[in-house]
């Protein structure tokens, strides 16, 4: 018979790399929203990156750290050893990747695959949701000339057209970008400014552009595939063999839609398909979900549905 050792758990210790992550994070993210702000045109002083930062910085960030922490607590509540997140800090764009965190033990069960899962994307949506009202609340609309922007191909099918029709790939770069609606965001548009007059546009404040970009990082997490969270529910919902066909008809479908729709897709396709890959581990207990369960697992998966952004963004 095999011997069942329990090995003690060794003393936890102080989290200095998640903090110093956290830390550098909030310095990218302080600039990216300096460089988004109308301070940015006087030069930097701490001042001035303080004022302009701020309001993006620490919109993002909370919601990043609350989807992280969503699954945190979840882990723990379910005896998930865990760590705390690691903040991705990078000089350039939102000044961020994200966040992750480390599951260093086997799931349990089912539901508290699901359970862990859901929670952070459920978490991040419920702090960006406020958050984008207030932020287009805060926002200025604009008439913009035809043309403007959203000049370039937004998909390889787009370029084919484009190198068959004779027309330029890419449009002059006018400095202005379009970033594309979701039910949700589209929803709080109309809630905060009804209908626009024509060729008029939402120039969105900080806040509310962090919230966009909160929204799609929970839109990237919750598809339904692999090991990323849209794919523990799948697994959660359907078992290893559903699982493993829903994962590779959500693939193909992002393809498509790398391919119709949006470069970015494309590249999504492409990390998830070969850096994360569509198997999923299963959990110790792999037992089918209760009632309650299932219609968790279905509205986090509608959740994905009213946060998916066709073309996120139009250059």
């Amino acid at each position: 018979m095999d011997e069942l050792v329990l090995r003690p758990r060794p003393r936890s210790r102080f989290p200095a790399a998640n903090l110093a992550l956290f830390l550098a994070t909030l310095a990218t993210t302080l600039w990216a929203g300096f460089t988004l702000s109308p301070l940015a045109p006087l030069g930097p002083t701490l001042g001035r990156v303080l004022e302009g930062g701020l309001p993006f910085a620490g919109a993002l960030v909370a919601i990043l750290f609350t989807h992280e922490m969503g699954h945190y607590v979840l882990a723990r509540r379910h005896r998930v050893d865990t760590t705390l997140p690691y903040f991705i800090p990078v000089p350039f764009g939102a000044g961020t990747l994200g966040a992750v965190i480390r599951i260093r033990s086997a799931l349990p069960s089912r539901k508290a695959t699901l359970e862990i899962g859901a929670a952070g994307p459920i978490a991040g949506f419920l702090v960006a949701v406020p958050l984008l009202v207030w932020g287009l609340a805060h926002s200025e609309v604009h008439q913009v000339a035809a043309g403007v922007a959203g000049t370039s191909v937004a998909s390889p099918l787009d370029a084919l057209r484009a190198w068959m029709d004779g027309r330029e790939l890419f449009g002059p770069d006018t400095g202005v970008r379009v970033y594309g609606d979701s039910l949700v965001t589209w929803a709080a548009q109309r809630l905060v400014w009804g209908t626009l007059p024509a060729g008029h546009e939402v120039f969105v404040h900080p806040v509310g552009f962090a919230a966009w970009l909160g929204l799609l990082v929970t839109t990237l997490n919750l598809v339904p595939m692999g090991q990323l969270d849209g794919g523990h529910v799948l697994y959660a919902l359907l078992g290893r063999r559903g699982a493993r066909i829903g994962s590779e008809v959500v693939s193909a479908g992002l393809l498509v839609a790398g391919l119709t729709l949006s470069w970015n897709w494309l590249f999504w396709w492409l990390l998830t398909r070969f850096l994360i890959g569509a198997r999923h581990p299963p959990p110790l207990r792999d037992e089918p979900l209760d009632a309650r369960g299932r219609v968790l697992a279905v509205a986090t998966l509608l959740l994905f549905a009213v946060t998916f952004v066709p073309v996120p963004i139009s250059l």
